[in-house]
């Protein structure tokens, strides 16, 4: 994992905008739960779709880490001094909605109850890393997206299909947690 920098997050000669998001793990379960949303099916782009808390930086938000915590705490009610950051995973980039994707792990200091902010954030819940002491298996859905309907990889959780490109931040972070061969 990359430590924290001020660094924008972009791809290196793309036009894709900077966004960030914030991968809040709970240390204290065996399971290494994983804060995920689900998004407001009101909401113009992915409506309905799981994801991080995140979004675009704001004028003010200063180091690119600054707006996952702000919008973790606009869209979760995360408390900044509930997260102790641990660095940058791999930027993620979103061809189809123009972002490059920043995730900054972060661990849960002490535990606190979320509050989805309701114009954004229909619900949330613990994605759990480890389940049973070992990854989640990887499943295939057919999913309907502008462009089209596709097989896509991910994990299911209960209800949940975890794809695109949170499924992709998920695969970087149980890489980091496979023991090492």
């Amino acid at each position: 994992m990359e430590p924290l920098a001020n660094g924008a997050g972009s791809v290196a000669g793309s036009s894709l905008r900077p966004a960030a998001v914030l991968a809040l793990i709970d240390p204290s379960r065996a399971d290494l739960p994983l804060l995920l949303l689900l998004r407001s099916s009101e909401l113009r782009a992915h409506p309905g779709q799981i994801g991080l808390p995140g979004g675009s930086p704001s004028p003010g938000d200063g180091p690119l880490w600054r707006t996952a915590l702000r919008e973790a705490n606009e869209e979760l009610a995360v408390p900044e001094g509930a997260v102790d950051l641990r660095g940058r995973a791999t930027l993620v980039p979103t061809w189809n909605s123009g972002y490059a994707i920043t995730p900054f792990v972060g661990l849960l200091r002490y535990r606190f109850e979320p509050r989805a902010a309701a114009s954004e954030v229909e619900s949330y819940f613990w994605f759990p890393l480890l389940p049973g002491g070992g990854p989640p298996p990887r499943i295939s859905r057919e999913m309907k997206v502008s462009e089209g309907t596709f097989q896509m990889p991910g994990y299911l959780h209960e209800e949940h299909f975890v794809w695109g490109a949170t499924g992709a931040i998920v695969d970087d972070l149980l890489a980091r947690l496979a023991p090492p061969l």
